[in-house]
């Protein structure tokens, strides 16, 4: 009976450990057009946040690392996350923290799930590369990490972190 209990047991963290998805190509935004300016290196977008304002990939040059964290309202470990990454957001200015909302269930769940969590960092809708990203992703959450000139750097980090795990990334990753 012991062993029974220990396989299944063994069998939840595995499951637990992320979330895992096939890849399903999220609708383009109407503001995903590909004549407007885009930004540079491997992170270009336009797009709008959850609530609807438009954002793009522009804005990047301003931080000294940029954060793009995927979540799906289904994953939770990316909701068990999200106040780590809060707490991130808050305390480094110098690091721009972008949430994609991958493959939601419902956009109303989704909102619900940042009203609760007290989330203030840009959560968006994928467009542009994010989009490519997003096809690539094998389990929720990754976290991928870009410079501001949108080149990729460092690993991505698949799966959640607490605080201190964010924490060492960010500043093993700041310039």
């Amino acid at each position: 009976m012991k062993r029974f209990f220990s396989i299944v047991l063994c069998l939840l963290l595995i499951t637990l450990a992320a979330c895992k998805l096939p890849a399903v190509e999220p609708e383009p935004t109407a503001t995903d057009a590909p004549d407007e300016p885009q930004g540079q290196g491997d992170l270009v977008f336009n797009t709008t946040t959850l609530y609807g304002e438009p954002i793009g990939s522009d804005m990047i040059k301003d931080y000294d690392l940029v954060v793009v964290n995927f979540w799906a309202d289904w994953c939770g470990w990316c909701v068990y996350e999200m106040p780590e990454l809060e707490r991130i957001h808050q305390e480094y200015p110098n690091v721009l923290l972008l949430g994609v909302l991958a493959f939601p269930n419902s956009m109303d769940d989704s909102l619900q799930i940042l009203k609760d969590n007290n989330i203030t960092f840009l959560t968006l809708e994928p467009a542009g590369t994010l989009v490519d990203l997003a096809n690539g992703l094998d389990a929720f959450p990754t976290t991928y990490f870009f410079d501001r000139n949108g080149n990729s750097i460092g690993e991505p980090v698949v799966g959640a972190q607490d605080y201190d795990g964010w924490k060492a990334t960010v500043e093993g990753l700041l310039p």
